[in-house]
């Protein structure tokens, strides 16, 4: 059985291209597909030592099997355009996060706290000069997991809205990157909910960074 598996951020630069096709023997579970990818492509053998393994835009299970027409993604650890199904609410885009624009959208006559996280592209990683960074993001699956964190905090603080933006693409030191925020009757949820918000999108989401520095360097690194 033959199976198309995408790639992102270091697995596909070192492939030089966004999917591979791969032979597998039918009932191979999840947990043994990084291995065996290695051992076909040994280039990839130390990229895939920590890969997690997508089924149709979900985190597959260690005995999930496959079939020809699952869409199948490994997503590194190191965790464009518009997302697909994107509500005004949830959004992963390569154009600019305007904060004026989030304050208006979960702005409420009713609401007395609304609370914004404004995370924003540093230029000194330590001793490190940072020229630029640039974001790619698995479309897909990472509106399923914005979907389901601002489920999970709405549900925990009745009444609220909040909002989850993610830039994509190259930025440069000062542009927003992410922009997390919450509208509540009261400041104690917001407050609480804006934090909710950041911690589990940097934890969760499908995103990954590559880091360009002033010394011609580069790196890939988790989305702190």
């Amino acid at each position: 059985m033959q199976i198309e598996i995408r790639l992102f951020a270091n697995l596909k630069e070192i492939m030089g291209q966004d999917k591979i096709r791969i032979d597998v023997p039918d009932g191979l579970p999840a947990s043994e597909l990084a291995s065996l990818v290695a051992s076909r492509y040994p280039q990839l053998e130390d990229a895939l030592a920590n890969v997690l393994v997508a089924k149709n835009h979900a985190l597959a299970r260690p005995a999930d099997t496959f079939r020809p027409t699952d869409e199948i993604a490994f997503i590194p650890p190191v965790g464009g355009g518009e997302v697909e199904n994107a509500t005004p609410w949830l959004r992963v885009s390569e154009q600019p996060l305007v904060v004026e624009e989030a304050y208006k959208l979960l702005e409420n006559p009713k609401h007395g706290g609304t609370v914004l996280f404004v995370g924003t592209v540093r230029e000194w990683t330590g001793q490190r000069h940072t020229d630029h960074l640039f974001y790619e993001a698995y479309p897909a699956m990472v509106y399923k997991q914005l979907a389901a964190i601002q489920s999970d905090v709405e549900r925990r603080f009745p009444g609220i809205q909040t909002l989850q933006w993610h830039r994509i693409g190259k930025l440069v030191p000062t542009d927003i990157a992410v922009i997390c925020g919450a509208s509540s009757p009261h400041r104690a949820a917001a407050f609480e909910a804006a934090y909710m918000l950041i911690e589990r999108l940097k934890r969760e989401a499908a995103i990954w960074k590559k880091e360009f520095f002033a010394d011609g360097s580069t790196a890939w690194r988790a989305n702190p």
